[in-house]
């Protein structure tokens, strides 16, 4: 940023009369037609007039030099949703973009963090498919969409570029906004391998949801990007193949467990450097028999975020998972998008690598490398008759493609292998209390419109 010399001098003056004199000076700019008193008040409500106007031109000096600064979108929008346990986030909507060339770290930052768009990149070019845990439908990290695109649709005068991002506040433009209340849906298919025999338990897993959305705070100061109240219910069912009970290995599961729930989310941006990612999920979690007080399930997410730099935010916070045996895990890391074509989730508990292979027609392929903590927590009757909560609990690892539309609707879906190893049954009631499983491997299938 260059200022002249010649002005500082100026600027000076101009602030030591806003604070010893401000109505005389209001006056005088309004004679120059820059603006009234009373659009001074709008502009900063609940300011003395002395502070407003010496705001405006601090604003003035320190901000002049960053309006002609081009660079790329940047944007991080609401994650998707997953399907069982899975707390991972999915990379999807506008990318973000590694910073311009006259980027100053020590500047003012609202007109860096958001600058125009000059890639030409549309909500979707990124990959929208969560690759959902094994046994899907009742994610440990609730309140993720379904869907890629971005939920609020604005658009600036043409040809009019400013500093925030699709669905922020836009000055000196009129925009239109655009919420439908029907998001997407998503189906997926999952299968842990196992024969039955002994320890080695296999489930085969199908899960099914849509996510709508409301106007929530929609106005509001502390909702920058007017981020909608998500609302997704949920259905998801697991069927369970072994282990194979004895006299000595006493560990048994039903044949079937179903999930029913829904999910409500709020991903605000406080400021252009301050947001949110929050979620409520309530469901019930059993075997189609059985219904107690312990087959209801609350988790939740609350998750706070900062953007580091154009291309890096940072996220801390929890995860309730509400299971038996681990009941909250803590949620830290970054997001780094050096480029349109790779993303990388630096983030416990569960990292993902992804990059951009190709482009084939309207969408884009990416390839992708994840970790996970898997797993779910259920009601059943045991073979004994007696009623007990149980934990399945596992670790992944993954490797993927992803294919999504790069237009803001069309049909997305992901395919992955991957390797399961630290299994394990928890039984709040035992015996036994843990029973460890044998490793295996585990190929997932998912579609999103």
């Amino acid at each position: 940023m260059v200022v002249q010399q010649s002005a500082v001098p100026v600027f000076r003056l101009l602030l030591w009369a806003a604070f010893v004199a401000p109505e005389p000076l209001v006056r005088a700019l309004q004679s120059l037609q820059l603006f009234t008193c009373q659009q001074l008040r709008h502009f900063v409500p609940g300011l003395p007039l002395a502070v407003a106007l010496s705001t405006i031109l601090v604003a003035m000096l320190a901000g002049g030099g960053a309006r002609s600064a081009a660079a790329q979108t940047v944007q991080l929008p609401p994650p998707a949703i997953s399907s069982l346990d899975r707390i991972a986030q999915a990379p999807a909507g506008v990318p973000l973009s590694p910073p311009p060339a006259t980027w100053d770290p020590y500047a003012p930052q609202a007109a860096q963090v958001f600058p125009p768009p000059a890639n030409g990149l549309q909500p979707g070019s990124m990959p929208s498919i969560v690759s959902p845990s094994a046994l899907g439908g009742q994610p440990g990290y609730p309140g993720y969409s379904t869907t890629a695109p971005s939920l609020v649709n604005t658009q600036g005068t043409a040809g009019n570029q400013t500093m925030f991002p699709p669905g922020y506040p836009q000055q000196n433009s009129t925009f239109q906004q655009t919420m439908h209340l029907y998001q997407g849906a998503r189906g997926s298919w999952s299968y842990i391998a196992g024969n039955g025999q002994g320890t080695n338990v296999g489930v085969n897993e199908l899960d099914t949801s849509a996510t709508f959305a409301l106007p929530f705070f929609h106005n509001s100061a502390a909702n920058l990007n007017h981020a909608p109240l998500l609302i997704t219910p949920g259905f998801g069912l697991q069927l369970w193949d072994g282990p194979e009970t004895t006299s000595t290995m006493l560990a048994d599961l039903p044949p079937n467990t179903f999930d029913v729930f829904i999910d409500t989310a709020w991903n605000p941006q406080f400021t252009p450097l301050f947001g949110a990612e929050l979620g409520v999920r309530v469901g019930i979690f059993t075997n189609w028999d059985v219904f107690v007080f312990q087959s209801w399930r609350l988790m939740g997410r609350a998750i706070g975020t900062l953007q580091l730099s154009p291309t890096m935010q940072g996220k801390a916070g929890i995860v309730y998972l509400d299971r038996n045996q681990v009941k909250l895990l803590p949620a830290i890391g970054v997001t780094w998008t050096p480029d349109a074509n790779s993303r990388y989730d630096i983030f416990f508990p569960t990292p993902k690598a992804a990059k951009r292979i190709t482009n084939a027609g309207k969408h884009s392929i990416w390839g992708y490398l994840a970790g996970e903590y898997g797993g779910g927590a259920w009601t059943f009757r045991r073979s004994t008759g007696q009623i007990s909560p149980f934990d399945y609990n596992d670790i992944r690892i993954s490797l993927g493609t992803e294919w999504v539309p790069q237009t803001p609707t069309g049909l997305s879906g992901n395919f992955e292998m991957g390797y399961v190893f630290y299994r394990q049954l928890f039984y709040v009631d035992g015996p036994p209390q843990i029973q460890n499983l044998n490793n295996t491997f585990m190929f997932r299938l998912g579609l999103a419109y």
